[in-house]
C-alpha cells in the first residue's frame, strides 16, 4: 500500500451536521495520497456513525471528552504521512489546498510549514459585524491550523498542543516555533474555509480573551526563563502500538 503523503487530523465533538461535508472536502483533494484520522472526543450524537460510513482512508480513533488540543495529540499516535495538517469538524478545504501547498514545499526544500489565508463564512445568522466583518464572507491571514501544511518532523522538534488551553493551542503552538526558529511561508490563496456559527467554540468572546491572553504569557515566561522550554506533550508520548480497541 502507497504510504500516505499526507495525514490530515481532524478532532470531532457532536458534528453529525458537519463532520460528512468536512471528510468530503478531503476526499475532494487533488490528490490521491491522503488518509484522515477523525479522534472522536467524546461525542453523544451520531459523529460516530457518519465518519465510519466513509472508506478506509478514513480512521476513526474515539476518547473520553478532553477538548481538541488533546484530540490532536492522540491522533499523532495514528499518522503515517510525511506531511501532517489539521480541519476541524465543521470547516471546509478548498479543492486545491494541498495539491497548492505541496507546490511550494516542492519550490523550497527548507520550508517547514505553509500558511495561507482562511475565509470565513457565517452561518446560523451569525453576526460577522461582531468580529469586525463588513458582511457574511471575509477573507484574513490568521494562525488557524487548518490553513497551513506542516512537516510531520517539524512537530518532534517543537512538540505538541498545549492541553491546557481550550483553544489558543495553535496560536500557543505558532509562538514555541516562531521562538525555535521554523520556517515557515505564507500564501495569498484561501486555505480553508472557517464556518461561524451557534456552535462554535470561539462563540465565548471571553474564553477567547483569556485563553489568548494565556499564550502570550506562555511566550513571555518562557523567554524570560533560562532554558526556554516549557514541558509540553512530545510526538514520542504518542508513538505507541495501536490498541484495536480504539478503533
Amino acid at each position: 500500500m502507497q504510504k500516505p503523503l499526507v495525514s490530515v487530523i481532524m478532532p470531532v465533538y457532536n458534528a453529525e451536521r458537519f463532520v460528512a461535508e468536512a471528510i468530503e472536502s478531503v476526499l475532494k483533494q487533488a490528490l490521491d495520497a491522503v488518509e484522515v484520522v477523525c479522534v472522536d472526543d467524546g461525542s453523544t450524537d451520531r459523529s460516530a456513525e457518519i465518519i465510519q460510513s466513509f472508506d478506509s482512508r478514513i480512521r476513526y480513533v474515539r476518547q473520553e471528552n478532553q477538548g481538541p488540543a488533546a484530540a490532536r495529540n492522540k491522533a499523532f499516535s495514528f499518522v503515517s504521512g510525511q506531511f501532517v495538517t489539521f480541519l476541524d469538524n465543521d470547516d471546509l478545504y478548498p479543492d486545491y489546498k494541498l495539491k497548492r501547498q505541496l507546490a511550494l514545499f516542492e519550490e523550497d526544500p527548507s520550508l517547514d510549514v505553509v500558511f495561507g489565508k482562511t475565509q470565513y463564512v457565517f452561518l446560523d445568522g451569525s453576526n460577522p459585524e461582531r468580529f469586525h466583518f463588513p458582511d457574511q464572507t471575509q477573507t484574513v491571514w490568521n494562525i488557524l491550523l487548518g490553513a497551513g501544511l506542516f512537516r510531520t518532523d517539524v512537530f518532534r522538534r517543537i512538540g505538541l498542543f498545549n492541553e491546557e488551553l481550550k483553544i489558543g493551542e495553535d496560536l500557543d503552538w505558532y509562538n514555541r516555533a516562531k521562538e525555535q526558529g521554523v520556517h515557515m511561508r505564507t500564501t495569498d490563496d484561501i486555505m480553508l474555509y472557517y464556518r461561524h456559527h451557534s456552535a462554535n467554540y470561539t462563540r465565548d468572546q471571553d474564553l477567547v480573551k483569556r485563553t489568548l491572553l494565556k499564550a502570550i504569557k506562555y511566550s513571555l515566561d518562557r523567554r524570560r526563563s533560562e532554558t526556554g522550554v516549557q514541558t509540553l506533550p512530545q510526538f514520542s508520548d504518542f508513538r505507541q502500538p495501536m490498541n484495536p480497541n480504539e478503533l
